[in-house]
């Protein structure tokens, strides 16, 4: 949605001041895609350091996770040594996050 100049203001304004009062920032749901994106990214890129370079259909399981088992991979691959811990870690896994 575009809005005039004058209400884009009035808008920024407002979410400014409600930011202050709730003491929080406001995040929209493309900020928090882009955020997960990120994070997804970055788990990619410490997993392949830990297993080596990972299979295409391995990456596109851990892209399909739900945010909260994509944190939990982050935990659980300190305790990796081959892409076999990985791939044994994504078949208990994967399924619908609790």
């Amino acid at each position: 949605m575009h809005l005039t100049e004058p209400l884009s203001q009035r808008f920024e304004q407002e979410l400014r001041e409600l930011e202050e009062t709730l003491n929080m920032p406001y995040v929209t749901s493309v900020e928090r895609i882009a955020e997960a994106r990120g994070g997804v990214s970055l788990l990619l890129r410490q997993l392949g350091k830990v297993c080596g370079r990972l299979p295409e259909d391995v990456a596109d399981r851990i892209r399909s996770l739900p945010f909260p088992q994509i944190e939990a991979l982050g935990e659980a691959l300190l305790g990796f040594q081959s892409l076999s811990d990985l791939q044994n870690w994504l078949d208990l896994n994967e399924g619908p996050a609790e």
